[in-house]
């Protein structure tokens, strides 16, 4: 008895197993997945780590340089033709000892090093912010695979239904031109609608296929079982154009990004100026040396200076120097100019894109629900033997073609949605996803 019940326990867990279905995969889920592990993310906070270090390396000018150096070995020398005939000391062989240690402070270097750092932190505040523009490119690619891979399956699903529909149409028409009771003619027709919807089937199949392809390259993992359809906050999306693009402005990160690189290239400028304005280091040595008498003896040596360093390059490399980098400045302005144009076309074809989904998807409603009211008719005229068999399977079929168009037209509304936001530079905070650690560089580095 004991053994019984054992044995029923473990086969309801198993039964219990088998049965669970997958779990369905959100898409949040799938951003997060695809914002944390993909090759681009990477790539860039590769880059954004390597603008840090370069901070550091510039931040490093305010703090004295150490120098440590010894000398060992056998040296030869000879006084008396070095010093003239006055010495009477000739020449000898000894051994040598030098050892030296010196520190250089930077005092003043007409605010180079200054303007240095300062332009990278901008260009660590450029880098991060270029983080979250790629981040947003690929959130929209994510939500646009999602939902077009949500579309097709739902598509295909109803195509699938309507095979075993059309089928048993075409049966009935088979058995009744075996009867007499239809001609052959009717029978083909009704056979090419059928590889018609199998047209349809194949084309969804191949669609799917594609976009799973897109689903692995990324996020790097097949969709987990069922997609379930997301729901936007439509309060996140102005609905006045213009106050889209004022937001876009105000806060999208390419643009910020552009701005920051402005910033980087004047300090860039600054920093080349200083080249003309003389430098003061200050500087502790000691040296000591220690040799034979007889060509030298003991040296002792210790300095506590302040140098002065005023450099003219004759050939004109200052100048050029400083022209080339003025010149990197006004391509940045241009380019801020020209990112701020780009985002105002992109906001305003992503409002276009909306309007016209939503006109067409009104316009899709209304051809299946004519098309719906159409079949019951056919349905009632052929109870009256008014209507063939064949004219009310083209009518189901159409009913069916009305309805993908209309699932169709509403993904590519939820898609215009999403779009809206990204075009925007707020995809990412709208579905409330994490910006990365690039967002903590950004903020140690604000002003």
């Amino acid at each position: 008895m004991f053994l019984f019940k054992k044995l029923f326990l473990l086969t309801g867990v198993t039964a219990l197993c088998v049965s669970a279905p997958a779990r369905a995969e959100t898409l949040e889920q799938a951003l997060s997945t695809a914002l944390s592990q993909h090759p681009q993310v990477e790539g860039a906070m590769a880059t954004l780590r390597s603008a840090e270090e370069a901070e550091k390396e510039e931040y490093s000018g305010y703090f004295p340089e150490l120098s440590v150096s010894t000398t060992g070995g056998r040296i030869f020398g000879d006084n008396s033709t070095s010093r003239g005939l006055s010495v009477t000391r000739g020449s000898g062989y000894s051994y040598l000892w030098e050892g030296s240690v010196s520190a250089r402070q930077m005092l003043f270097d007409g605010m180079e090093t200054k303007n240095r750092v300062d332009a990278a932190k901008a260009d660590i505040r450029a880098n991060a912010l270029s983080v979250a523009d790629i981040r947003e490119t690929l959130a929209l690619k994510v939500v646009r695979t999602y939902l077009n891979l949500l579309r097709v399956r739902k598509g295909l699903s109803l195509l699938r239904g309507q095979e075993k529909i059309v089928a048993d149409y075409l049966s009935r028409i088979t058995t009744m031109v075996n009867d007499g009771a239809a001609d052959e003619a009717e029978l083909q027709q009704a056979k090419d609608v059928a590889v018609i919807l199998d047209n349809f089937i194949a084309d969804y199949e191949g669609q799917a296929r594609a976009l799973e392809s897109d689903y692995v390259e990324l996020t790097g993992h097949f969709p987990e079982g069922a997609l379930e359809p997301p729901v936007l906050n439509m309060q996140k999306i102005p609905e006045d154009v213009q106050t889209a693009i004022e937001i876009a402005k105000a806060g999208h990160p390419l643009l910020q990004s552009a701005q920051f690189e402005t910033k980087s290239s004047e300090y860039g400028v600054k920093a080349e100026r200083a080249a003309y304005i003389p430098k003061f280091d200050g500087e502790l040595s000691y040296m000591k040396t220690d040799k034979e008498d007889v060509i030298g003896g003991e040296v002792e040596d210790a300095k506590a200076v302040v140098r002065m360093n005023w450099e003219f390059e004759t050939g004109g490399a200052q100048k050029a120097r400083i022209k080339q980098r003025t010149y990197e400045y006004k391509e940045a302005m241009a380019r801020v100019d020209d990112v701020q144009r780009q985002i105002e076309r992109s906001v305003r074809q992503a409002y276009a894109e909306r309007q016209t989904a939503r006109r067409r998807l009104e316009n899709q409603k209304k051809r299946h629900e004519l098309n719906q009211k159409l079949l019951e008719t056919y349905k009632i005229q052929f109870e009256g033997s008014l209507i063939s068999v064949l004219q009310i399977m083209r009518a189901d079929n159409q009913v069916l073609l009305t309805k993908l168009e209309e699932s169709n037209a509403q993904s590519r509304v939820m898609i215009s949605e999403y779009g809206i936001l990204a075009a925007m530079g707020h995809l990412q905070k709208a579905l409330s996803i994490e910006t990365s650690s690039a967002s903590s560089s950004y903020s140690r580095h604000a002003p």
